[in-house]
């Protein structure tokens, strides 16, 4: 993170600060509160043990995880955990880190609590945190998780921290300090070698010198920093030692290069690794192999290694051109856009190298980013993602970068955006050296006084699609000073991607402030059971499963859906949408029972702050040998029951269906207190959530079938919360869980629900009822204020549904009536869509239009030329509407419809607009 602009040269420091002499970053210091407040905290942390090492330093030192005893240079693993090690070098080395796995029954002790030059044996003095009493004991190297880099990691940021405070106040008690701490463990990692895996296989190709994985050599960053600040004062004190650092931080950068992954967010991590170690070494011809900093710049830039890509490579694979998405799920790509800049920032300031002109997916992804929050300034959580704040260092480091190169109307875009971001809410950030040069920078409205400040929403839409990762949202509501309890959003996924999970047609409710149907998150690590059989399959998700062992590869995963339609488009407008609806019709194919499944999937706004979701899923084996199909619904709550069309109560059974034992899933056995009924009436499921301050509902309108058994179910509690969202004793519940298994297939007999999400039972729905129709279905559901709404769903793009005078020929379409009057059509997908007189038809049977009333007006959209029906009784004869500021009058003709007179006007395609008539008819 660096302050100022400057050439590129090997003057020191230039990672962390650019240009500037000591005094003068002192002084921006004294006049910027955040960064006194910064400074005095890394004061008092670094304090105590400088002091300390004046007359003991050995106590530091001796903290450092390192073969003190055995000096060994060869390491060996197995499984994925530590196996023994070998070899001697003529100075302590790094010890290795005990598994690949961060899950430990023991915990990181405070550096007071660790023995001195611990490690004898491979025995680790610990405590454990599972035994009764946290006991203190001797743990086996290969059972301590991480917290062997996890120790060293602390100790070598304190030597970091204290090189800038030498470097800031010149007093060399910190440069000792820091010296002692870097020479002890680069030394260290001089003499190691490769680990050698036992087993020869992948995880040979992950390793690192001190970590499992190479993208956990984090220790990297805070060393070549030390090195930054230090650099005259290691040159004097080292003298000729300076060969074996150079040394040991070639070594480490070549395995960097010459291991780990390259298309996802690995490669990044490592080529920051890369740049950092470039960065404190001499140029090539200072070096025998000429392997220097240039040569480690170009590796990160154009490299070509089977696994480390060069960052063009990488962005061209990894980043949609047209959304500016990364294939990952949300918060690995919220990094790697991070990580990005980070790259293009250390090339921009420290080499002289601006690479942004060529990567230009990048300014795109930050414009993106806001597609990924929620109304409460939160993440969509699919896929290993948690309900998080996002992370704004890209945008940042691309105003900077602005600012640099004096791109005055891209920085004021960039400040705005940041601005928008952080309005919703933003990670906290430590109390160290990059926190206190981060707040240094000028805020983005001082730095760009002329940005326009808007709201997040403004950088979102009613629909976003990003094909890349599977992923499609729909918002309504979500604009406006209270849209974090009004809006309802739909998140839907397929597998595509990193870090994705096996998952079908997954989706994610957000209403009344909350993901109240969320995602499960990760479980307690990537090489946990729980995340292996539970949270990474099918069973976690709001999904469906067929035959009880509907499974594909998770994490990287190349299971997409392929969306059918959506309305609005991706990406329009809100404005220029129709502003009661938006829906989205998708196909997937199941790939372990080859099933086709479809999964149709919408909002219903009703009124300011209230409305409903619509999910209609398909499911059906090609080969017609289903026997069953097994719904999955879960809801954040305390409880959930089965209640009839009345209200009453319905009474269930325990079950001992559903199980491991029965030929079902493996993670179906996650499940606890089984329960089932069943009923060939319409039914419902509701589930409570009681919170501190208000009540919360979600009622799911479900139709009864002889050929269904309806579960309740306690699922394992989500992991995706972010500490502090929820009161720990619901973040931490079970969640309650509904599970509908119909026997046979579910295809000509969808499921089908109505989700109504309700805050302290004002409930507006009071009645759902189904209309099959050979490939489509009606959903007739009525609602307070005697309105209703016919949803229609068909499963192909020419399916027709035609009963009680509603005609469609199309996927998806909404007649809306209120009192007896019709309120609006709305055609999200077909061609053609009638009732009460009034219809739209287009010659394309890929139209989505919408007709409908407005505070005393008509209203109109339409995406291709359609002909609009009206009752001549209640109509002109002519109309006119604008359209790209050019107004349209249109003279209608005459129809006769069923024995009524119509009027027929040809429309253009045209955004929302105002149909304009002769008299008012609108009533």
């Amino acid at each position: 993170m660096m302050l100022a602009a400057g050439a590129a040269g090997a003057g020191h420091p230039r990672l962390l600060v650019q240009d500037e002499a000591p005094s003068a970053v002192v002084a921006l210091i004294e006049r910027n509160p955040d960064a006194q407040r910064s400074l005095r905290a890394i004061r008092a942390r670094v304090q105590p043990y400088v002091d300390r090492h004046r007359s003991d330093p050995a106590w530091i030192v001796s903290r450092l995880q390192m073969y003190w005893q055995s000096h060994s240079t060869q390491v060996y693993v197995k499984n994925g955990v530590y196996d023994h090690a070998e070899g001697r070098a003529p100075v302590p080395t790094v010890r290795y880190t005990g598994s690949r796995d961060a899950t430990s029954q023991y915990l990181t002790p405070k550096l007071e609590d660790i023995k001195p030059y611990m490690g004898e044996r491979d025995l680790l003095w610990l405590q454990n945190r599972d035994a009764p009493g946290k006991p203190w004991e001797w743990a086996s190297q290969a059972k301590s998780g991480r917290v062997v880099e996890s120790i060293n990691m602390r100790i070598v940021e304190l030597a970091r921290d204290a090189a800038f405070l030498y470097w800031t106040s010149g007093d060399e008690s910190y440069a000792r300090f820091a010296y002692d701490i870097f020479d002890t463990y680069i030394s260290g990692i001089a003499y190691r070698e490769t680990p050698i895996d036992l087993n020869l296989g992948h995880a040979q190709t992950l390793v690192g010198l001190q970590s499992f994985e190479v993208i956990h050599e984090d220790v990297v960053g805070p060393l070549t920093e030390t090195y930054d600040f230090m650099h005259a004062y290691i040159a004097q004190r080292a003298g000729d030692k300076r060969a074996l650092y150079d040394g040991a931080f070639k070594k480490w950068a070549d395995l960097i290069i010459a291991n780990g992954v390259p298309w996802n967010n690995w490669n990044l991590i490592e080529a920051r690794f890369v740049l950092h170690i470039a960065a404190i070494l001499g140029a090539d011809d200072s070096y025998a192999d000429r392997r220097g900093s240039q040569h480690y710049v170009r590796s990160a830039i154009d490299g070509d290694g089977s696994r480390q890509w060069g960052l063009r490579r990488l962005m061209e694979y990894g980043y949609d051109a047209n959304t500016g998405i990364w294939n990952e799920s949300p918060s690995y790509s919220i990094n790697v856009a991070g990580d990005f800049m980070e790259c293009v920032d250390l090339l921009d300031q420290s080499f002289g190298i601006d690479m942004l002109k060529d990567l230009p997916a990048l300014p795109k992804a930050a414009r993106a980013l806001p597609q990924y929050l929620l109304p409460n300034g939160r993440t969509v959580g699919f896929g290993d993602t948690r309900y998080e704040l996002p992370r704004t260092a890209m945008v940042e480091l691309l105003l900077a970068h602005a600012i640099r190169h004096q791109q005055s109307e891209d920085a004021n875009g960039y400040a705005s955006l940041l601005a928008s971001i952080r309005s919703a809410g933003e990670a906290a950030r430590k109390d160290d050296v990059h926190a206190l040069l981060d707040s240094l920078r000028p805020a983005p409205a001082l730095a760009m006084p002329n940005a326009p400040v808007v709201p997040a929403t403004a950088w979102q839409t009613p629909t976003f699609y990003a094909p890349n990762a599977s992923w499609l949202i729909q918002r309504n509501g979500y604009a406006g000073a209270d849209a974090e309890r009004k809006a309802m959003v739909i998140s839907q996924v397929g597998s595509s991607g990193n870090h994705a999970h096996a998952n079908g047609i997954a989706m994610e409710l957000y209403a009344k402030g909350l993901s109240l149907a969320p995602e499960s998150g990760r479980g307690s690590g990537y090489l946990q059971n729980d995340h292996l059989e539970y949270y990474s399959q099918f069973p976690a998700h709001n999904t469906v499963v067929v035959d009880g062992v509907s499974a594909y590869p998770s994490m990287k995963s190349n299971h997409p859906f392929t969306v059918q339609a959506m309305y609005p488009a991706s990406g329009s407008a809100a404005a220029a949408s129709f502003p009661w609806a938006t829906f989205s019709d998708v196909r997937f194919i199941e790939p372990e029972t080859n099933a086709d499944q479809a999964r149709t999937l919408g909002v219903i706004r009703l009124e300011d702050g209230a409305g409903y979701f619509v999910d209609i899923f398909r499911s059906r084996r090609r080969d017609g040998k289903d026997r069953y199909h097994d719904y999955i619904y879960h809801n954040l709550g305390q409880s959930m029951q089965f209640v009839g069309a009345g209200g009453q109560p319905l009474a269930n059974t325990p079950s001992q269906r559903l199980t491991f034992a029965d030929g079902d899933l493996a993670g179906y056995d996650f499940w606890q207190n089984r329960k089932s009924l069943t009923s060939q009436q319409p039914l419902r499921a509701r589930f409570d959530l009681k919170l501190r301050e208000r009540a919360l509902s979600m009622t799911a309108w479900l139709q009864g079938s002889a050929q269904r058994e309806y579960f309740s179910v306690m699922a394992p509690p989500s992991t995706a919360w972010s500490a502090g969202m929820l009161p720990s004793e619901i973040e931490r519940a079970p969640l309650p869980t509904l599970v509908i298994r119909q026997r046979g297939e579910a295809w000509t007999h969808p499921f089908t629900a109505i989700f109504e999400p309700a805050e302290n039972g004002a409930s507006l729905v009071r009645e759902v009822e189904q209309i099959d129709d050979g490939h489509a279905l009606a959903l007739r559901v009525s609602t307070a204020g005697e309105r209703r709404q016919t949803i229609i769903s068909g499963d192909a793009a020419d399916a027709q549904y035609q009963r009680d005078g509603v005609q469609l020929r199309g996927r998806y379409a909404i007649v809306a009536e209120r009192g007896g009057q019709l309120d609006y059509l709305f055609l999200g997908r077909g061609s053609t869509l009638s009732a009460s007189g009034y219809a739209l038809s287009a010659d394309s049977g890929d139209t989505a239009a919408a007709l409908w009333r407005d505070d005393g007006r008509w209203m109109y959209t339409s995406d291709r030329p359609i002909q609009l029906q009206v009752p001549a009784a209640d109509w002109p004869s002519t109309l006119s509407l604008t359209v790209d500021g050019r107004e349209i009058r249109l003279a209608g003709q005459a129809r006769s419809v069923d024995g009524k007179a119509a009027w027929l006007f040809q429309l253009p395609a045209s955004p929302a607009t105002t149909l304009r008539l002769t008299s008012d008819i609108s009533r």
